[in-house]
């Protein structure tokens, strides 16, 4: 019997020093084939800060409610509360699954509207993490593109004013929560219902990953638990039409896990997705005669807003 498939890890300090980009670039581009899930290790983000953003949002999300609800904007931005956001509908539109979670939803610049005056010390962390992993995204762009064998630099001008959004996210405690006799029952009881990510790529870290599962080729969910020096990687739609279908924006969903029933779960995913601008067609050499395009020609912005309106069940536009 096969042993269950696993989630990549790749150790991506050789393109970051320049040792070995294409050796990196190959292992992230069979990740991005098989199951479109990875792990990244020694990303040169301190795990410090990382610690330091997770303590102030533990402390924005203990405010009163009042307190929270004051930042929010439309496109799902600031806080949105608990059942707010039906992420299965952006792939299902007749679902009524409502997200076991609420979240506060940064972009920049900073905007009173969107960022929380408190607690005192959230902005300053949130904004030096912000740079950090913007740049750690445009590197794996860059490493994207060599791996799908065209310039280094493919990405870049579809990039360079990139869409992006810090998401610090709560799953409150679940204390009657149990796991059902039926695992096809779980979306019954889901956090966060399965669904793929919109854009180019996400960057995720959690102080416990438990929970989170993503969808491999056979149609099996599989575990992705990261330890506390790596991120989790996985990419978006607009990527899977970018390249073909070559690679795949993959299923993924937040269920409880047998070891922490009971409590609450936390996590920091950033998402990139290209300029609003950006029109985004096959890649040269995802498609030929034999593999015809599977996707018309599409605006980021018209994707984006597309997705994000399903998800909170009214029409929302992305500001310019």
């Amino acid at each position: 019997m096969s042993a269950a498939p696993s989630i990549p890890v790749i150790y991506i300090a050789p393109y970051l020093d320049g040792s070995n980009p294409k050796g990196v670039a190959d292992q992230v581009g069979k990740a991005c084939e098989s199951i479109g899930f990875f792990m990244i290790k020694n990303h040169g983000i301190p795990l410090t800060l990382l610690e330091k953003v997770q303590t102030q949002s533990t402390s924005f999300f203990d405010l009163p409610l009042p307190n929270k609800e004051k930042c929010s904007a439309p496109f799902g931005l600031g806080y949105m509360g608990q059942g707010t956001e039906n992420v299965a509908a952006t792939l299902k539109e007749q679902s009524t699954i409502q997200d076991q979670k609420e979240s506060l939803n940064l972009n920049l610049p900073v905007r009173d509207e969107v960022w929380p005056s408190e607690p005192q010390h959230l902005t300053a962390a949130c904004e030096e993490y912000y740079a950090k992993v913007s740049k750690l995204s445009n590197q794996l762009m860059r490493l994207f593109a060599l791996a799908l064998n065209v310039e280094e630099t493919f990405f870049d001008d579809k990039v360079d004013r990139a869409f992006t959004c810090l998401r610090l996210l709560n799953y409150p405690s679940q204390p009657n929560a149990c796991l059902p006799d039926d695992p096809a029952k779980m979306d019954q009881m889901t956090r966060n219902a399965e669904h793929t990510d919109y854009g180019t790529l996400t960057i995720l870290w959690s102080p416990d990953s438990r929970g989170l599962q993503a969808k491999s080729r056979d149609d099996e969910w599989i575990d992705v638990v990261a330890p506390l020096d790596h991120f989790i990687i996985n990419i978006g739609d607009l990527m899977m039409n970018w390249t073909n279908d070559k690679w795949i924006s993959t299923l993924h969903r937040v269920v409880p896990h047998p070891d922490t029933l009971g409590q609450r779960r936390m996590s920091i995913p950033f998402f990139h997705n290209p300029n609003p601008d950006a029109v985004v067609e096959c890649i040269p050499g995802c498609w030929s005669e034999d593999n015809p395009k599977k996707y018309d020609s599409i605006l980021a912005k018209t994707h984006m807003e597309m997705k994000v309106s399903r998800a909170l069940g009214q029409e929302e536009k992305m500001e310019q």
